[in-house]
């Protein structure tokens, strides 16, 4: 049995920032979205979970309404910034 260490916090925002990406009036280019990801990961708290594969998506839904205001909050500061500073034309 293999065990897998994981941030949850990436697939956690990655998520929501698919859902939000659109309303956010921003460029939704991979270059784009990938920056807000980033941002974004860096000023929220990781969350390390040692695990099997098959509980990974149990706790990435536990984990996810907890953190649903802070995530949302710096994904709207990331798009804010990434949309006033682009890394294309």
């Amino acid at each position: 049995m293999a065990i897998t260490i994981k941030n949850l916090m990436e697939d956690i925002v990655s998520q929501k920032l698919d859902k939000m990406i659109d309303k956010l009036g921003v460029c939704t280019c991979e270059i784009c979205k990938t920056d807000i990801l980033c941002y974004t990961l860096n000023r929220l708290h990781p969350k390390y979970v040692a695990t099997n594969n098959g509980e990974l998506l149990s706790k990435i839904d536990s984990l996810s309404n907890t953190f649903d205001i802070a995530i949302i909050t710096e994904i709207t500061n990331a798009a804010i910034i990434v949309k006033n500073h682009p890394r294309h034309n």
